[in-house]
Formats: C-alpha cells, sequence, structure tokens
C-alpha cells in the first residue's frame, strides 16, 4: 500500500480512528474474556483455540492504536485490516461451525476504515474483502483440524460473534455520524465566511463605485471648467487682437489705424479685415496707417498693405502711410518693394493737416 492511496485526515480524523481502536479493542476484548471463561470451563483445544485467536486480535487492534499514537496511520490501518481479515480466515478453520459468522471480518475490516481510505485503495480493499469472504467460508466447509465443540458453545459464540460485529458495525455509525456533523458544521462556519467576505466585497464595491462617481464628476467639473477658460481665453485673445489693431476715428470721414509690433500673414489678413469693416461701417474716405511701432518692414508686410491701400481704394477710400522711420525706409528701398501709389507723411499731425477734418 502506498501512502498516498490513503485519505489525508486531520488532527480531529486521527483522534476519532484513535478513539474507534480503543472501542474495538474493548469490543474484541469482552469476547476474549468470554472466551477465556468457557476455556477455563470446557478445556477443549478448540476453545483454547480461539481463545488464543481472541487475545492475539486484541494485541493486533492494540498495536494499530499506538501506531496511530505515534503518528504511523498508514501502518496502524494495514495492521487493524490484517488482523481483522487473518481473524476471519483462522478463525474459520478453528470453528467451522461459525464460518458462516467469521466471513463478517473482512466486511467489518472494510468499514472500520471506510471514511479513512482514498477511492483507490477503497476500491481494492472491497475486492480483496469479497474475495476474503470465500475463502473463509471455503476454509469452513473443508478444513476440519480441530474436534467440534458442543452446539450450546457454537449458539453461545455465534450470539457474542453478531453482538460484537453488530457493536463494531454501529460504532463506526456513530463516529460517521460525528464526522458528517462535524463536516457540516464546517461546511457551515466557511459558508458564513463565505457571506460576510461577499458583504465586505459588496460593500468595498459600492465604496469604490461611489469613490469613481465621485472622481468622474470632478473630473467632468474640471473638463467643463477647462472649456470655459479655454472660450474665455479665445475670446480674450480675440479681444487683445482687436485691441492690438485699433481703428480710431478722429472724424466723421478720417480714421487711424496704429500697427504696432511685428506682422506676419494672420496679422496683416487681421489688419486688412479691421480696417475695411470700420470704413466700410464708418463711411470714411480717409485712412492713415500709422507704422511708426514697427521694428522692420519685408516684403509680405509690403504686399499686405499694398493690398490694403487697394482694397480701401475700391471702397472709396484714400490711405495714407506716416511713421516711415530711416532704417525702415532703407529696407523697403533694398528690398526693391515700390509704394508709389502710397501717399505718406512724415508723422500723423503732417497726414491730417492734409485733409480738412470734418466734426
Amino acid at each position: 500500500m502506498q501512502e498516498s492511496s490513503f485519505a489525508t485526515l486531520s488532527v480531529a480524523q486521527v483522534r476519532q480512528l484513535q478513539r474507534f481502536f480503543l472501542w474495538v479493542v474493548g469490543i474484541v476484548g469482552a469476547v476474549a474474556i468470554v472466551a477465556t471463561v468457557t476455556a477455563l470451563i470446557w478445556q477443549t483445544a478448540t476453545v483454547i483455540a480461539l481463545m488464543i485467536l481472541d487475545w492475539v486480535l486484541v494485541i493486533g487492534v492494540l498495536q494499530a492504536w499506538a501506531q496511530t499514537r505515534s503518528g504511523q496511520v498508514r501502518v496502524a490501518l494495514t495492521t487493524a485490516f490484517v488482523a481483522i481479515v487473518g481473524y476471519g480466515l483462522i478463525g474459520a478453520i478453528v470453528v467451522p461451525s461459525v464460518a458462516n459468522l467469521m466471513a463478517f471480518a473482512p466486511i467489518v475490516a472494510v468499514v472500520s476504515m471506510l471514511p479513512f481510505l482514498s477511492g483507490v485503495m477503497l476500491r481494492r480493499l472491497l475486492i480483496i474483502a469479497w474475495i476474503a469472504v470465500i475463502v473463509t467460508l471455503l476454509l469452513g466447509t473443508q478444513i476440519r483440524l480441530l474436534p467440534p465443540i458442543p452446539d450450546v458453545l457454537t449458539v453461545s459464540f455465534q450470539v457474542v460473534g453478531v453482538l460484537a460485529v453488530s457493536a463494531i458495525l454501529l460504532l463506526q455509525l456513530w463516529l460517521f455520524h460525528e464526522r458528517l456533523f462535524g463536516v457540516i458544521n464546517q461546511l457551515r462556519l466557511v459558508n458564513e465566511d463565505l457571506q460576510r467576505e461577499r458583504a465586505g466585497l459588496q460593500e468595498r464595491v459600492a465604496q469604490r463605485t461611489a469613490d469613481l462617481e465621485r472622481a468622474l464628476a470632478e473630473v467632468e467639473h474640471q473638463m467643463a471648467e477647462q472649456a470655459r477658460l479655454l472660450s474665455e481665453n479665445e475670446r480674450q485673445r480675440e479681444l487683445i487682437r482687436g485691441l492690438s489693431m485699433p481703428v480710431l476715428p478722429v472724424s466723421s470721414e478720417t480714421l487711424v489705424m496704429p500697427l504696432v509690433g511685428e506682422l506676419d500673414e494672420g496679422r496683416i489678413a487681421l489688419a486688412q479685415s479691421t480696417a475695411l469693416q470700420a470704413i466700410d461701417q464708418m463711411h470714411a474716405r480717409h485712412l492713415v496707417l500709422d507704422i511708426t511701432g514697427m521694428p522692420f518692414v519685408d516684403t509680405t508686410v509690403a504686399g499686405g498693405l499694398i493690398r490694403l491701400v487697394q482694397a480701401a481704394h475700391l471702397l472709396g477710400a484714400r490711405v495714407t502711410l506716416v511713421g516711415v522711420r530711416p532704417e525702415v525706409a532703407q529696407t523697403m528701398v533694398a528690398l526693391g518693394i515700390d509704394l508709389a501709389s502710397v501717399a505718406t507723411a512724415a508723422d500723423l499731425a503732417s497726414a491730417l493737416r492734409r485733409e480738412p477734418i470734418t466734426k
């Protein structure tokens, strides 16, 4: 028998097995005492042999109990099985008249170890026990080594044997009932732990869900705030861009538009759009472009200024360019920019004096 063929026993099950062996020792010991008393009265070879056989079984079960206490569960179960099966086989030879009762010994052995065996080993022992039952019956009917015992002893031995077998089987049923209820209680405790764990898990899930909902609401609030800030920023940028290129009316027909800082294509387009809208809305006839605040003028800026002059001319307004500094003039000449079609003035006052200011 291999160690892996036996069920893994807990401490409680090992103690239960020890108690079972002690009860079996008590039951078999009582039978051995009855056999001893009978042997003292009749003193026949058959009765004496049966007495010795009973005490050998008591010693075998005691040995199994001692092996269980030392932690040798596998050896203890093997010892008990061999002792009980051997008792039935030899008992059928010693007292053939009770061979039918001795045939129950292998069954008692299997039932005794039923809770402590795995499926594979249990199947093997069932086969062995069935074969042992057949062999016990055959030995009881074929072999006559000792003289028969009186009928009165035969009946007595049968009654004692039935009582002993019944006691062992009932004891095993009681232990099985105790073990079953122990497993049920353990399952109930495990189920209660699972229920508590489930309730705690649901609470944690609800808490995490609430935290996620709060975090999501906060993120949505932040996104809405960012969208509002971006919209406000864009509005302020448009306002700043509009203020960076103001169109100032100095009369009902004259507008002044100062250009400050560097101009790129985007600012040039904005300057054109702003100036033309102001001319159209105020029906202006004269637009003064002040480029005093511009650090330099390149071909892109000059081209944009020329397009602005041409577009203003189509709307019926004249354009005067003022504030051309010497370095800007040199740059424009060096680049070959032709501003012959654009009127110029030295400063804003000179440009305004050329046109009468209509109040």
